[in-house]
């Protein structure tokens, strides 16, 4: 993605006068971006707007899968702390656990021994959606 296409984007993210816009700029992002757009995204999941963390968790976990887990659950945490219900990050973190269940289920279990209580905590409920599906 381009310069001019990712600062377009994420102006319309942060944009508090027209919410149907930043809806329409989070699909694009998850869309459009790459690889290489992976540290621009791990900046993103630092910004004041819990929509536009939320917005950057998706592609983030598409594109790295489990390799900023870490990052992810952190700011996945400050939307809790913030009272938000991290819906959309909840999908996004669910889903990769269920694609990557050995790789992801062997992070999460180291990340269950952090010092760190709301890391435990995320991690062993992720944790739980790395167990192999039961046959109906």
């Amino acid at each position: 993605m381009t310069s001019a296409e990712w600062n377009a984007i994420v102006s319309q993210l942060r944009s508090d006068v027209d919410p149907d816009g930043a809806v329409d700029a989070a699909t694009r992002l998850h869309k459009g971006a790459t690889g290489e757009d992976v540290p621009r995204l791990l900046e993103l999941l630092q910004d004041e707007s819990f929509f536009v963390r939320e917005a950057a968790a998706w592609p983030l976990t598409e594109l790295a899968g489990p390799d900023h887990l870490l990052e992810l659950l952190r700011a996945f945490q400050r939307g809790l702390d913030e009272g938000h219900d991290n819906d959309g990050f909840t999908a996004a973190l669910i889903d990769l656990a269920e694609s990557e269940p050995g790789r992801v289920g062997r992070l999460l279990k180291a990340l269950t021994s952090s010092d760190d209580e709301s890391t435990r905590e995320n991690a062993e409920w992720l944790l739980t959606f790395c167990a192999p599906k039961q046959d109906a």
